[in-house]
């Protein structure tokens, strides 16, 4: 009971945000700051909901912590978005998702999406 509430409580963090300077057709979602196992699953919804709407943006300057399997699950959005021909954008990622996607070897498939 305790994890789902834990997991509920982040839910939140997908929220939507209008912020200027991003692309004004696309709400800003910030990220968790915890992005683990137990978040791929929601996360994956959330991206798939996200890419059904649209552009998707999303701030990653909160995250502190990001496992494999989210990395993962942001790879296949940022290419699903590709291959749809819609916008997907991270910004403001923090120096924590740097260093996961570096240690993955991964930094080169975000460069075009990290504004």
């Amino acid at each position: 009971m305790e994890a789902a509430t834990k997991i509920s409580a982040s839910n939140q963090s997908f929220g939507a945000d209008d912020t200027p300077g991003q692309d004004s057709s696309a709400p800003l979602n910030r990220l968790p700051q915890v992005l683990d196992l137990t978040q791929a699953q929601n996360l994956r919804d959330t991206m798939a909901a996200r890419l059904s709407d649209g552009s998707v943006v999303l701030d990653a300057s909160a995250v502190e912590r990001m496992s494999t399997p989210c990395a993962q699950v942001l790879l296949a959005a940022g290419r699903s978005a590709g291959f749809a021909g819609t916008s997907f954008q991270i910004t403001n990622p923090s120096e924590v998702f740097r260093a996961a996607l570096a240690d993955l070897g991964l930094q080169a498939e975000f460069t075009n999406w990290m504004v």
